[in-house]
């Protein structure tokens, strides 16, 4: 049994004071819990329910087409969200087998029981973290609190690198009972919560998950200190019960014999698979590993649907918000692709230990009766039970315009936001945020400059807060490996390469993870160089790998000697050799856009006085207040003219 380190929060007649105060359980703020405090923060996590902390609210699964190179980049940075999943994982899939390493991308099933229970885990082992359960009413500024004629800092609020717009500073964060706990940094991760309502058919009640509550007052907190507040719509299939449903009508879905483990610390121990063929060193998960199942709807079900439509929130009028493109709803599915006569539904197990399997692909809000019918009309589930009905939930967001790279909000200082308060989907890119937020709100809480931003040529976090900063989302944010320009040099193969070194820096990776890398990167090294130089004919072993009709086999039976080379980074050294000329063409662009993200714009700038400069130049640089002018450049409206005249501008001062 996980033992959970909390501790409710104390009465109005007592306050307590941390350096960072996380606001949610979620993904986002487990991860800003977990960064801020290995960097040296006394943080206080509060959540409404501590034993939900890290619930997988929706798919029980980690990871997917670029989600895992963010998994993957979160766990070299030193993250907690690889370790979790690889010790929860049930079953383990690189997608995209087919195509290029550039895009294969990690995903695990998990237990998501077992999955929330190390998160918790996980996190009690920080020694400065204390879990605080508890609703929060109030950020309290600088002005508030000195009305109130406490302090909990005698300096609070003075760390001023928030920038010139802020109005106030973030000194505490005080709970519906009254509780005041004083910060010099506080983390936003409420995830669907803020004012969440959720549908099932003409069905509505309030909450951000079944069976929780949802935060009330901090919306009108948010919006009284002068951030914009925008809604937005996710949902969620409905969950079945094992033993009701038929399996031989669906085709089964194993894992792979050889899976690659999310943590760097895994693979480092137990060594990587060929990009072709399992080896002895594979690593073999913790759990035991399960088959998942695909099915599909059919006509029938469609015109169900169909016929239920004025049942259904997203079209009767009752849900105004705006739901995810790119993973909609079944009725949202049948009307988009009204030509189609089917579409694909995935059976995932929920845990080991549980009965409730997962209806990937038939998210839903329709009224349970439809539900009903839809289900049973799927060959294998005419007699499935229905555990759980799915629902759709409407939440409170903040337009991230108000945000800057570093996710502090422009208006407050030491104020955070982070996960699908800032408009994005899904877990992993709730915690790229979340690890984010933790890292500048522990420096700036430290009276460190809170300037931590990753470019985008160095990682799909980098991609993905670039986009939330210069274009907003009009729904939720997905990330994928399109966005990307720099996808071929962000493989999820060599995240450590790219980013743990910067974590080092940041003081996220310890030595044991330093030393782990550090093997095998002077491995893969001599690997190369030992392939370089076996030569036969006119070309090198290495020259050689690069053929796509050549394994490892094929290259040892070629060059015995090549058989010197560890298994365990073969795969590695494989993926260098196929894409060497396209990641050096990479690089000569990326070196060419270089300048201009090196080029920052001071916080103070007035563009207003910068002659030249239009007046939808004008208006779209002072809303979004680019952080370089590589930046400035990637904001819609803004052209290649504009960014010469704001250079030439910069060049002057």
């Amino acid at each position: 049994m996980t033992v959970h380190k909390t501790v409710i929060a104390l009465r109005t007649t007592n306050s307590s004071n941390f350096d960072v105060v996380v606001i949610g359980g979620g993904h986002a703020g487990a991860e800003a819990a977990w960064v801020a405090s290995r960097l040296g923060a006394s943080v206080a996590l509060v959540t409404l329910d501590p034993t939900r902390t890290g619930q997988m609210s929706c798919n029980p699964a980690i990871g997917g087409l670029a989600k895992g190179q963010m998994v993957r980049e979160i766990d070299a940075l030193g993250g907690l969200m690889g370790l979790a999943i690889d010790a929860t994982g049930i079953q383990f899939r690189m997608l995209n087998r087919s195509k290029g390493p550039a895009v294969w991308g990690p995903r695990a099933q998990a237990d998501k029981y077992k999955y929330a229970s190390e998160v918790q885990r996980l996190i009690s082992t920080c020694p400065n973290v204390t879990v605080v359960q508890g609703e929060v009413a109030e950020l309290v500024t600088d002005a508030a609190w000195t009305e109130a004629g406490t302090r909990g800092h005698a300096d609070v609020g003075s760390n001023q690198d928030g920038g010139s717009g802020a109005v106030a500073s973030i000194c505490g964060v005080k709970l519906a009972d009254g509780t005041l706990l004083a910060c010099r940094a506080a983390i936003v991760t409420t995830g669907t919560f803020l004012r969440a309502l959720m549908h099932t058919g003409e069905k509505k009640t309030e909450g951000g998950r079944i069976g929780e509550a949802t935060a009330r007052g901090l919306s009108g907190c948010l919006a009284r200190l002068g951030l914009e507040i925008g809604r937005l719509k996710t949902g969620t299939p409905p969950r079945l019960r094992r033993e009701s449903i038929d399996f031989s009508g669906f085709e089964r879905q194993p894992g792979d014999e050889a899976p690659t483990p999310f943590s760097f610390l895994n693979e480092y121990a137990g060594g990587e698979g060929s990009a072709r063929s399992a080896h002895p060193l594979a690593w073999l998960p913790p759990l035991p590993q399960v088959h998942c199942w695909i099915g599909a709807t059919n006509a029938a079900i469609h015109e169900i649907i169909r016929q239920n439509l004025h049942r259904a929130p997203m079209y009767s009028g009752q849900i105004a918000s705006t739901g995810p493109r790119y993973c909609p709803s079944i009725e949202d599915k049948v009307v988009r692709f009204a030509e189609k006569d089917h579409h694909s539904i995935f059976l995932e197990p929920e845990g080991l230990d549980t009965s409730e399997i997962y209806c990937n692909g038939i998210s839903t809000s329709l009224p349970q009766d439809v539900q009903d019918q839809v289900i049973r009309l799927v060959p294998g589930l005419e007699r499935a039970e229905i555990l759980k009905y799915g629902y759709a939930v409407e939440y409170d967001m903040v337009w991230p315009t108000q945000i800057r790279s570093t996710l502090q909000t422009k208006r407050i200082n030491g104020l955070f936001l982070a996960g699908q308060i800032n408009g994005t989907s899904g877990y992993e890119e709730a915690a790229a945020q979340g690890l984010m937020a933790g890292v500048n709100a522990a420096r700036h809480a430290a009276g460190r400059v809170a300037d931590f931003v990753l470019r985008r040529d160095q990682a799909y976090i980098g991609v993905l807060i670039d986009d939330l900063v210069t274009k907003p989302p009009i729904e939720p944010y997905r990330m994928f490996t399109s966005r990307a320009e720099h996808r071929l040099h962000l493989r999820s193969d060599n995240a450590d390469e790219r980013l743990t070194p910067i974590g080092r820096e940041l003081g996220l990776v310890d030595d044991n993870r330093w030393q782990r890398f550090g093997a095998r990167r002077d491995a893969i090294a001599a690997g190369e160089a030992l392939l370089r130089q076996l030569r036969a004919g006119e070309g090198s072993a290495f020259d050689f790998l690069r053929r796509s009709d050549v394994d490892w086999a094929g290259l040892v039976s070629r060059f015995p000697a090549a058989e010197a080379v560890p298994a365990a980074v073969r795969a590695s050294i494989e993926i260098r050799a196929r894409y060497e000329g396209y990641i050096a063409r990479q690089d000569r662009q990326i070196e060419r856009f270089a300048q201009l993200e090196a080029k920052l714009i001071p916080d103070a700038i007035d563009y207003t006085r910068i002659t030249g400069l239009g007046n939808e130049a004008r208006q779209k640089l002072s809303k979004f207040t680019p952080r370089s002018l590589g930046q400035a450049l990637r904001i819609s409206g803004i052209t290649p003219a504009d960014v010469t005249v704001l250079a030439i501008h910069l060049s002057r001062v």
